[in-house]
């Protein structure tokens, strides 16, 4: 799996339009388009933007597939930055859903490894038989 593969990976979990993600970088318009159907590559420059605009997905992880596809404790972290937990009562209603829709994002990235997982096994077996 190419760099591309795994960054339309991201994409589509997150539900983000390359669209969004282009115009979010600083990127011209359909520039992931033309890398990927040109069997492109994607420069330092273009990795550092990526970087800056979504500190959440894991460098590591698009570059060499090896890894988590988000850092997760910046995903967390930032899922609980904006509340302010001495505001009283009504703020642990506010932590509590902020931390169920965390941990569905984390069962939303776990089901995709185990799917990528059980892929490869199925191919593995395919291709020895």
């Amino acid at each position: 799996m190419r760099l591309l593969d795994r960054l339309y990976q991201y994409l589509e979990l997150n539900t983000i339009s390359a669209y969004a993600f282009e115009h979010a970088c600083g990127l011209s318009n359909g520039y992931l388009g033309k890398q990927f159907k040109g069997k492109g590559s994607v420069g330092s420059a273009v990795l550092v933007k990526i970087k800056k605009h979504y500190p959440e997905l894991n460098t590591q992880w698009l570059i060499t597939g090896h890894g988590n596809m988000t850092n997760k404790s910046y995903a967390i972290s930032n899922e609980f930055s904006s509340l302010n937990v001495e505001d009283g009562g009504n703020n642990i209603f506010q932590l509590q859903s902020a931390l169920i829709d965390a941990l569905k994002k984390q069962i939303i990235h776990l089901e995709q490894i185990v799917a990528d997982k059980e892929s490869i096994i199925y191919l593995l077996e395919k291709s020895s038989r």
